[in-house]
């Protein structure tokens, strides 16, 4: 037989036989297509909600509960079971929703569960109103079995009783009942177990030094086959009601001392009781007879027959139950403004009604009452003008407004407005999103939240405002928040014209500073290579190597006579600015300069690839700061290519020049490749360098008028790319170098820095076993010259030309000792030694500098330096300073 079910002709019977209402939301929240089955809801009709935005038209408690699960199947892709409570006008509906994933939409079952879940509610509610009137009335139940004579009992009679059912032998449970009680439970217990239940039991009990009253009441008998009888009845602890007998006149004793007025009166005025306060109020004496009295004739009581009557009548309606003030009421005793009281409606036993009325002198209350409505009142006034916005919200109740009187937001609204109502009532979403988040984050932490925030005014002036947030907790009064907001415009203007002045002056006071600094250096250094080799000369039969020296100490000499000139200008000095030397710079030959200093240093399984462009391209830009960009990045890609290849270029693209570096290593986790241009920032801890490459590639890239950025895919590769505009130079002023580098104008030093290649990333050289090795960080070519003349023959020397480089070689080469010049173009000596400070605590670093004041000396040890030593120094001096380090 052919299944009925699987009949696809039957499929579209059986779904609307059988399937929930199904909607299709798109990530909005926009109903795309609905399809209804088993339900007809007024609401729930295609024109009603087909294209419609289902979230906008929710009420605000199923949007709550509905919108986290919305979001949760988007973005988990997972299915969403729930039921919600959904009320629309004056109707309440429930209903189970079947979320789950449909490509980019959201497929919802919508199925109606309104009368299962009204009737699990009115059962739920049965149940806890049954299980409430049990607790209330000390109810319990009981169950005996005649053939093993347990007793078994449980339920809330609060004595031996819990909700977990107890069982006890009934010859054990006897030794609890009194022995005078005894007989007569025995005799009410055999009577039950023959059939005749009409009757209750009461008893007692001594328990844990007690005596409590026990009423029982058998309600269903059943006998088996075997003869043995089992039943079940209530237990109920009647103890409070036996004792409340004994209370009566103790209660009578308590109302009589009450400092309240009580009195009780029939409905034709007759009063029938009146405690002592109520008759000394109404000059009553103890030996007066009040059942002969009608309360309307007590000349101090205030109201005539006919408005005792209209006031009876009230009462008996069940008007004053929940209380009243009656303003001026004993014309006798004018000092008793009010008397507060309730009264109630009472009907005797016999059937007769009775009027029973509390009351009590207010006046005092009244009179703080006053009191404090004019000091509000005042506090308004004051809190109204002051330049402070003041909220006050009510924690317990939906954060409610209970005081304001402005806010930044909106000044417009008045207490009045606000009053019981939250910030949802008068913002925007988002505004009353971040505002009601803080708040539940204060309450629930207790901490007061501080900020400054800076806004603008209805004009767009500029707005600041001080803002404060803290919870406010009594035993008096549930807690609430109170937020308040200072206006400090002027003196935020105010105090950022004194940073301003501040700065001017500490600018101002650091450019002397520079000034001196720099001159000092500017002067030692060439005198320290002057000194130094004058002496050598003197000591040197080597006529080419004194020729050599000779130069040297012009050069220096030509520099020491134009510092001079230099130092009249102070325009020309920029304390810490890295300087650049714009020239043109053809870049093919560069490029290849590059492979040929870095093709040797390329791991193993690696190759370094050039790819060559327009060869006769130029730009007018810093050759030995593109030369220390692309070598950066290569020596970057160093350390995470071990297999594949290490490609470099570049190509001219409209009015610029794009560089790129690319390899086939690692790659870079896409949550660091935003940050890899961040001072000390590595995409790979394990790996050597300190992580200011890169960002010293960016910043010379943007001083040089270009930008840079990556592109990476982890286990693939990285590349590298920079821009650079396409300036360049022109014809004469390339003419002129060309004569100028023809003609020797230039030094011999000068000379060597326009046509050697930037050493940016220097190749070591092969190092000597038996020799301590030295690493000096020197940027000055005659400064690094004189030093190796002096040490070269008893140690291996290694060069770095700045701070950036120096750290760089120190993981590399782990030097013995190093020499460390202090000023250095990209990263200083300073900053340098507190990065391999950090890498190594023991390596000895000797402060090496034309720097030579107090100071200088000082920041160097607290760099980390382990000494100091200003040029120009003397051959013995710096050899003395080695060997007292290097053991």
């Amino acid at each position: 037989m052919k299944s009925i079910l699987k009949d696809t002709n039957n499929s579209e019977k059986l779904l609307n036989m059988t399937s929930d209402t199904l909607i299709l939301m798109d990530k909005d929240g926009v109903c795309v297509d609905i399809a209804i089955h088993n339900v007809d809801l007024w609401f729930l009709k295609e024109e009603k909600l087909l294209g419609k935005n289902l979230l906008a038209i929710l009420p605000s408690r199923t949007y709550s509960e509905f919108y986290p699960e919305f979001k949760k199947v988007l973005s988990h892709r997972k299915k969403s079971i729930r039921n919600y409570e959904l009320c629309l006008k004056d109707d309440t509906y429930f209903f189970k929703c079947i979320m789950q994933p449909y490509g980019d939409l959201v497929l919802c079952q919508y199925r109606d569960i309104t009368e299962r879940s009204q009737r699990k509610l009115e059962l739920e509610k049965n149940n806890r109103e049954l299980y409430e009137i049990q607790k209330a009335a000390l109810i319990g139940s009981w169950q005996y079995e005649s053939d093993t004579r347990f007793f078994s009992y449980s339920g809330h009679t609060d004595i031996m009783c819990t909700e977990e059912p107890q069982h006890i032998n009934m010859d054990i449970y006897l030794q609890y009942i009194l022995p005078e009680d005894r007989e007569t439970f025995n005799n009410w217990l055999e009577q039950n177990l023959q059939g005749d239940m009409e009757n209750s039991v009461d008893y007692r009990i001594l328990y844990q030094g007690q005596i409590f009253y026990i009423r029982l009441k058998a309600f269903a008998r059943e006998r088996h086959k075997d003869g043995s009888t089992t039943m079940e009845g209530y237990i109920q602890n009647i103890t409070d009601i036996q004792r409340r007998r004994n209370d009566i006149n103790l209660l009578t004793h308590a109302i009589n001392n009450s400092t309240e007025d009580i009195y009780s009166a029939r409905e034709d005025g007759t009063l029938i009781f009146a405690n002592r306060c109520f008759k000394e109020r109404h000059n009553i004496s103890n030996t007066d007879d009040i059942t002969q009295m009608k309360i309307y004739d007590l000349q101090s009581y205030g109201r005539d027959r006919q408005t005792w009557a209209e006031f009876a009548a009230s009462v008996k309606r069940g008007e004053f139950s929940q209380g009243y003030i009656v303003h001026n009421p004993l014309p006798l005793r004018p000092e008793v403004l009010a008397i507060e009281g309730n009264s109630y409606w009472v009907t005797s036993d016999e059937g007769i009604g009775t009027v029973w009325t509390f009351g009590r002198d207010v006046t005092q209350r009244i009179r703080q009452e006053q009191e404090i409505k004019q000091l509000n009142q005042v506090l308004d006034k004051i809190i109204e003008n002051l330049p402070a916005g003041v909220v006050v919200k009510d924690i317990k109740n939906g954060y409610k407004y209970i005081y304001r009187n402005r806010e930044s937001y909106n000044r417009d609204i008045t207490m009045q407005e606000a009053l019981g109502k939250d910030d949802y009532d008068f913002y925007g979403f988002e505004i009353a999103e971040e505002k009601r988040k803080q708040d539940i984050e204060i309450a629930a932490t207790g901490q007061e939240m501080h900020w400054v925030a800076e806004e603008r005014d209805g004009n767009g002036n500029p707005l600041f405002l001080d803002k404060r947030k803290m919870k406010i907790e009594s035993n008096d009064f549930p807690p609430i928040l109170l937020s308040i907001e200072w206006d400090i415009t002027d003196m935020e203007l105010m105090r950022r014209e004194l940073m301003v002045a501040k700065e001017k002056a500490e600018t101002s006071d650091q450019l002397k500073s520079a000034f001196l600094a720099n001159m000092s250096h500017e002067i030692r250094t060439p005198l320290n290579a002057i000194v130094g080799f004058s002496r050598i000369i003197a000591e040197s039969d080597d006529t080419e190597e004194r020729k050599s020296y000779y130069n040297i100490v012009e050069a220096n000499n030509e520099r020491l006579l134009q510092l001079i000139n230099e130092i009249l200008d102070l325009s020309k000095i920029e304390a810490g600015i890295v300087e650049f030397s714009v020239a043109t710079v053809r870049l093919h030959p560069l490029c290849k300069e590059i492979h040929d200093a870095h093709v040797f240093r390329c791991p193993a399984g690696v190759e370094l690839i050039f790819e060559p462009s327009d060869e006769e391209l130029r730009i007018d830009s810093d050759k030995n700061r593109i030369f220390q960009v692309i070598s950066n990045l290569i020596g970057n890609a160093f350390k995470f290519t071990t297999k594949g290849s290490i490609s470099y270029g570049y190509r001219q693209e409209g009015e610029k020049i794009v560089f790129h570096v690319t390899d086939t290593g690692t790659g870079i986790a896409p949550e660091k490749i935003g940050k890899v241009f961040e001072r000390f920032v590595k995409a790979n801890n394990f790996a050597q360098g300190t992580g200011l490459g890169l960002a010293i590639c960016k910043t010379i890239i943007e001083r040089l008028g270009g930008t840079i950025s990556v592109t990476s895919e982890l286990g693939k590769g990285t590349t590298f790319t920079f821009t650079l505009p396409d300036n360049a130079a022109r014809e004469e002023e390339k003419e002129m170098l060309k004569n100028a580098l023809e003609s020797n104008e230039l030094t011999t030093e000068e000379q060597s820095i326009l046509t050697e290649n930037a050493e940016s990333t220097p190749t070591l050289a092969p190092k000597d076993a038996e020799m301590k090795t030295v690493l000096i960080a020197e940027d000055t070519d005659s400064n690094y010259i004189l030093t190796k003349a002096i040490l070269s023959k008893e140690y291996h020397l290694e060069r770095a030309k700045d701070g950036m480089e120096a750290v760089n070689m120190f993981v590399e080469i782990n030097p013995d000792i190093i020499l460390m010049d202090m000023k250095m173009p990209n990263l200083d000596g300073l900053d340098a030694t507190r990065i391999i400070r950090e890498l190594s605590p023991d390596v000895p670093i000797v402060a090496l500098t034309a720097f030579a004041y107090d100071n200088d000396r000082t920041a160097a040890f607290e760099a980390g330096c382990n000494d100091f030593l200003t040029k120009p120094f003397t051959q013995e001096k710096l050899k003395e300073t080695i060997k007292k380090w290097i053991k």
